[in-house]
């Protein structure tokens, strides 16, 4: 191969390492609780009183939405607790989610999770509470808006053909590489006349 066509596989090469990091990079601030809540919602589900800070607001569709969940009020006993994400009837076209949750080192009865916001539109965020004083749900609305329109189709056909597109630089280089093969020409029958 020439040199300036190896550059150029270089070039590529690190520009898609950059691409592929540039998305991660996006996918995992996207998910990841901040400092500060972007909104904080108080709710009441039934004798418990609760603080619901959503890290995302309004939460970008295709991706799980950060939230934490702490009681308002100090609680005797342990509270345990389930979060669902839950899609409007007629508005949305999905199926509600269970969120993944942990109990939050820093606030005692607390959890922080997150909740999967498959696809946009409103959306509720139910959570049940299992503590002393018996079982209640409180419910917190949630709006989740698109993050990215999808890339275009003759992009998603460049993209898609990478591969087809490198086996034929391969073989068009690898036969340049070799010389052409000339036939053999008899001219024995010179040398016999």
């Amino acid at each position: 191969m020439t040199k300036a066509f190896h550059m150029f596989l270089v070039t590529f090469a690190v520009l898609a390492l950059l691409a592929v990091g540039a998305d991660l990079t996006y996918s995992i601030v996207a998910t990841t609780h901040g400092r500060t809540p972007a909104r904080v919602v108080q709710v009441q589900a039934g004798p418990y009183p609760l603080v619901v800070s959503l890290y995302t607001d309004p939460a970008h569709a295709g991706y799980a939405m950060p939230f934490a969940v702490a009681p308002a009020q100090p609680v005797d006993g342990t509270l345990s607790y389930q979060v669902t994400s839950i899609p409007s009837r007629g508005d949305v076209s999905a199926t509600a989610v269970r969120a993944t949750i942990s109990p939050d080192a820093s606030v005692r009865n607390g959890i922080q999770g997150d909740a999967e916001i498959t696809v946009q539109g409103r959306w509720t965020l139910q959570i049940t509470v299992i503590g002393p004083a018996g079982t209640s749900e409180a419910a917190v609305p949630l709006i989740a808006n698109a993050v990215a329109p999808a890339i275009p189709g003759w992009l998603a056909w460049l993209i898609g053909g990478v591969p087809f597109y490198a086996l034929l630089v391969f073989l068009l280089a690898s036969r340049w590489r070799k010389p052409f093969v000339q036939p053999y020409r008899c001219t024995a029958k010179r040398a016999l006349q």
